[in-house]
C-alpha cells in the first residue's frame, strides 16, 4: 500500500470538491493557518476529523429529528427544539443539528474498565459507546403518561458508595419513576444494570423503551428480537438487554410506522422486526397495580476482553488507597472533591481521557492536566501506568502521536514526564528510566 502515498491527494480532493460546488478545502485550510501565530505544527488533523464526525451525525439528526417531532426524543432535543424553551436553538439555516445546550451526561463504571456507560439529565442510559439507549416511561390506563425527557423537573444524584451509580427521580400527577444506573461485575463480566422502580395511583404499565439515539443524536438500530421467554432483547444480532421479569406486552415499530410510543395502544404484540433505515423502536410493557410499586432491572453486558475478579467496593478501595484525602465540614465541596477523584480514575483505564463519550480520545494537552491532578492526589502508580504508554507514541524526530495516528508537539508530553520525575524526587531528564 506504499504506492498510495504517491497519489496526488490534494489535487484529487480539490477536483472532487469543486466538481460538486464546494469550497476548495486545501485553500480554506491555508487561509485558516494565517489566523494563527507561526508554529512548528499546524492544528491537529484529528481535531478536524472529530468535528467532521460530529457534524456528520448532526446532518443525520437534521434529516430525522425535525421531521418527526412527535417522537419521544432525548432531553436535549425536547428542549433545544422547543421555541418556548430558553435552550431553543433556531435552525433555519443550520445544516446540522447537534447537542449544543445539554452536554452534561454522567459516566458510570468500574476502575480500569474501558467501557463507560453514560446517563443523561433525565435518566436516559447509553450503555455501549456511541450506540442506542434505554429509556423508561409510565403509561396509565386513563391516558396519562410520564416521559422523563419531556418533564420540566427531575432530581438526579450521583452516589459514591461501593459502586458509582446515578439515580434519577421524576414525579408527575400521582405517577413516580425512579431509575438507578450502575456497573457491576457478574461472573467477571462488567454489566450495566438499570434498576427501574415505578408507582402510579391507577392501573398502569412500566415501559422499558429501546431508543435509536443517544445524547449526541441518532444511533441506528436495524433489527431487534425478543426472546421466546420474553425476558431479553437481541439487538442487531449481537448486543443484548435482559429483563428481570418477562414482558407482559411487547411492541416494535420501524421508521415508516413511526415511534413505538405513538402506537402503544393500537399495535399488535410483536416479537421482532427489521428496519432498513435503522430507526427501530421497541417497548417492553410490565403491568402495574394501583398504588403498588413495580421494580424491573434491565442488564446489559459490556463488551471487553478483561475479567473483573473483585467486587466494586474492593475495586474502589484498592484504587483509592494512599490517595490524598480531604475532610471538610462543607458537604458540597467534600462531594465535589470525592467525585473528581473517582472521575479521574474512571477516565484513566489505560490511556487517559477527558470524557467518557465524545471526548473519549487521547490528547497530550488534556493528559497534562489530568495526570497533574492524579499526581497531586497521590495517585502516582496510576499516573505511571499512563506514562508507560508514552514512549511508544514518540517517533525518531521527537514528536508524539495520539491514538488516531496524528503527530503532536512534544512539549506537553515532555512537561508531563518532567513533572512526574520532579514529584518522585528524580532529575527531570530521567523519565525514560521510569517508563521502561
Amino acid at each position: 500500500m506504499v504506492w498510495l502515498k504517491w497519489l496526488p491527494w490534494k489535487l484529487i480532493l480539490r477536483y472532487v470538491a469543486r466538481a460538486h460546488g464546494f469550497l476548495d478545502p486545501i485553500a480554506l485550510l491555508a487561509r485558516l493557518h494565517r489566523f494563527a501565530q507561526p508554529s512548528e505544527v499546524a492544528e491537529p488533523v484529528e481535531l478536524l476529523r472529530a468535528g467532521v464526525v460530529l457534524h456528520a451525525r448532526g446532518l443525520i439528526n437534521s434529516r430525522v429529528i425535525q421531521h418527526n417531532l412527535d417522537w419521544v426524543w432525548p432531553y436535549w432535543v425536547e428542549r433545544q427544539f422547543d421555541p418556548k424553551d430558553k435552550a431553543f436553538v433556531p435552525r433555519a439555516f443550520s445544516i446540522t443539528h447537534i447537542n449544543l445546550t445539554h452536554r452534561n451526561w454522567t459516566a458510570i463504571g468500574l476502575p480500569d474498565c474501558p467501557e463507560l456507560p453514560i446517563v443523561d439529565p433525565r435518566g436516559l442510559v447509553t450503555p455501549l459507546f456511541d450506540k442506542w439507549s434505554i429509556d423508561s416511561w409510565i403509561l396509565t390506563e386513563d391516558g396519562r403518561s410520564l416521559l422523563p425527557s419531556r418533564s420540566k423537573f427531575s432530581d438526579q444524584q450521583l452516589d459514591l458508595g461501593d459502586s458509582l451509580s446515578v439515580t434519577t427521580k421524576t414525579h408527575q400527577d400521582g405517577i413516580s419513576l425512579v431509575t438507578q444506573a450502575e456497573v457491576k461485575p457478574e461472573s467477571g463480566v462488567p454489566i450495566c444494570r438499570v434498576k427501574i422502580k415505578a408507582c402510579a395511583d391507577t392501573k398502569a404499565w412500566l415501559i422499558i423503551a429501546l431508543r435509536p439515539y443517544n445524547p449526541e443524536g441518532v444511533s441506528f438500530i436495524h433489527k431487534i428480537a425478543l426472546s421466546h421467554d420474553r425476558t431479553a432483547w437481541t439487538i442487531d444480532g449481537s448486543q443484548t438487554v435482559k429483563f428481570s421479569a418477562p414482558a407482559d406486552h411487547h411492541h416494535v415499530s420501524n421508521y415508516r410506522g413511526g415511534d413505538v410510543y405513538i402506537h402503544l395502544r393500537d399495535l399488535d404484540d410483536e416479537s421482532e422486526k427489521k428496519c432498513d433505515v435503522g430507526m427501530i423502536t421497541s417497548a417492553a410493557l410490565f403491568t402495574m397495580e394501583p398504588g403498588k410499586s413495580r421494580e424491573i432491572v434491565a442488564s446489559i453486558p459490556l463488551k471487553g476482553d478483561h475479567t473483573i475478579k473483585q467486587l466494586p467496593g474492593a475495586l474502589w478501595e484498592e484504587n483509592l488507597k494512599n490517595h490524598c484525602k480531604l475532610t471538610i465540614p462543607d458537604q458540597r465541596f467534600q462531594f465535589l472533591y470525592d467525585a473528581a477523584l473517582r472521575t479521574m480514575i474512571l477516565h484513566s483505564p489505560g490511556d487517559v481521557y477527558p470524557g467518557p463519550y465524545t471526548y473519549k480520545r487521547f490528547w497530550f494537552r488534556d493528559a497534562a492536566f489530568i495526570l497533574h491532578g492524579l499526581l497531586c492526589a497521590g495517585m502516582t502508580d496510576r499516573a505511571e501506568k499512563v506514562l508507560d504508554r508514552f514512549p511508544d507514541r514518540q517517533n525518531a524526530l521527537g514528536y508524539f502521536h495520539s491514538q488516531d495516528g496524528e503527530w503532536d508537539s512534544n512539549g506537553e508530553a515532555l512537561w508531563i514526564m518532567g513533572r512526574f520525575c520532579e514529584i518522585m524526587g528524580k532529575p527531570s531528564g530521567s523519565w525514560v528510566d521510569f517508563v521502561r
